[in-house]
């Protein structure tokens, strides 16, 4: 079964929706180089809040890349991590027990 992983978060004060997304999309190599990948959306909500949802194969995968995840290693993840309200982020981690396509 795979697994959903949810990051909320906010961005900080005076960084526009574009500039968000352009730094999301920008992050984008290095989430789908990692082993376990599925795929990667974008939402956001009238209040400002994003969330990143990103499905892995596995928790292990999913667990993983929160230990690959660092600017000085991963350059493509600098604008990303500049624009996140740190004290905002929320991540949970779903295994996936349904599925409807």
């Amino acid at each position: 079964m795979s697994v959903l992983e949810i990051v909320r978060y906010r961005v900080k004060e005076g960084v526009t929706a574009e500039a968000a997304l352009s730094a999301w999309k920008k992050s984008q190599p290095f989430a789908s180089s990692q082993p376990g990948f599925v795929s990667r959306k974008l939402a956001q909500t009238e209040e400002g809040v994003f969330a990143d949802i990103v499905e892995w194969e596995t928790m292990e995968a999913a667990l993983a890349v929160m230990e690959e995840f660092k600017v000085d290693k991963h350059p493509e993840l600098a604008d990303l991590v500049a624009v996140l309200d740190d004290a905002t982020i929320e991540i949970q981690h779903f295994t996936v027990t349904g599925r409807e396509n």
